[in-house]
């Protein structure tokens, strides 16, 4: 990991872990929101966090994603095999940025953890709308498509078999 002062700007602008931390909690919000919903409360498995960032943060890849959560990984794939690894490489290389968000989110009341899951906290949620308020329009559609994210990869089956289809090892 770079040290910040060393980092170029686009790594500061793109990667820095407070935005970084705000899309984790967009992915941890979707995912509780769509098992909720299904009647089965649960927190979005630590591993599709990594996932999800990828997903999210590449504009080629999130404007290709589906526009319903009831389209298939499978079919996605099938239609985009080149984003498919894409998607795999970005899990790769976005590791540390992601680890950093995970951090950055936790120390500030944004993120908790349970053994294997991120859970996004709900203090913070006035603070956060008011932060995309006043954010770009791309700022506010990568939180939107987090968000999506989220609830897709809810839908997709486990993290282990979202994980398979996409290429990404653990």
């Amino acid at each position: 990991m770079t040290i910040w002062s060393k980092r170029t700007l686009e790594e500061r602008n793109l990667l820095n872990p407070a935005f970084g931390s705000i899309l984790v909690w967009h992915l941890a919000k979707g995912y509780q929101q769509e098992a909720t919903s299904n009647g089965e409360p649960k927190n979005i498995p630590m591993v599709l966090t990594f996932v999800g960032l990828s997903l999210a943060l590449r504009g080629k890849t999130r404007n290709s994603l589906p526009s319903t959560i009831t389209s298939s990984l499978a079919t996605w794939i099938n239609q985009n095999p080149l984003l498919r690894s894409a998607v795999a490489k970005g899990v790769g290389v976005l590791r540390p940025y992601v680890r950093e968000s995970l951090i950055f989110g936790a120390n500030h009341s944004l993120l908790a953890f349970d053994a294997v899951s991120v859970i996004g906290t709900t203090s913070k949620t006035r603070q956060i709308n008011k932060y995309l308020n006043t954010s770009s329009d791309e700022v506010r559609e990568c939180a939107k498509k987090a968000l999506f994210i989220g609830r897709w990869l809810y839908r997709n089956g486990d993290p282990q078999t979202v994980m398979a289809m996409l290429g990404v090892s653990a």
